[in-house]
């Protein structure tokens, strides 16, 4: 029997595919590492002030970053005065800006990669079921993963509401909203 090279295969039948998804997996566990990794590191702060005293030297690059103290110079455009020392309540802030990050950025990002991937996959299937299939599990994974981040959100949000956390907390601009109230 003659061996044919297909996609790099050796083996009559085998798919191009099959190890796409556990490679898949492991890129992106690498990535959620890394994304974690730095953003312990981007708690550091840049130049905390010697004496504990706020400053009001202004950055001109207007990088905010994630953490919102502990810097030498202030960016205008955030709420935050980011030269004052760093207390407990600005790793809520850093914490809330990563998660707006996550799920306003990368998610959409990623979720329309994905169904552009399987979507191309999808049109170039042919008459391979098994490679249909493969695409026709991407678009639903991707799909179910956001109705169920979106839905998370929404449910939680509404209990919220409905139990009036907004009135007994103090938190009239929502729940989702820290406010870090610096001296």
């Amino acid at each position: 029997m003659d061996s044919i090279f297909v996609f790099g295969t050796k083996d009559r039948g085998s798919s191009p595919l099959e190890g796409i998804e556990k490679k898949m997996k492991k890129r992106i566990f690498i990535i959620l590492v890394f994304l974690f990794v730095v953003s312990l590191l981007s708690f550091i702060p840049q130049g905390i002030q010697a004496g504990g005293e706020c400053t009001a030297n202004v950055c001109t690059n207007g990088s905010g970053g994630l953490v919102p103290c502990g810097r030498d110079c202030d960016d205008p455009n955030t709420g935050y005065n980011e030269t004052c020392p760093c207390q407990l309540c600005h790793f809520f802030v850093m914490m809330d800006r990563i998660l707006d990050f996550i799920f306003l950025i990368l998610v959409p990002t990623v979720a329309v990669l994905m169904l552009v991937i399987g979507g191309i996959m999808f049109f170039f299937a042919g008459g391979s079921p098994q490679r249909l299939e493969s695409a026709k599990s991407i678009i639903t994974s991707t799909i179910t993963g956001l109705v169920i981040i979106f839905t998370a959100w929404v449910i939680i949000n509404t209990f919220f509401i409905i139990i009036g956390v907004n009135t007994w907390t103090g938190l009239e601009s929502g729940w989702f909203t820290i406010d870090c109230a610096v001296d």
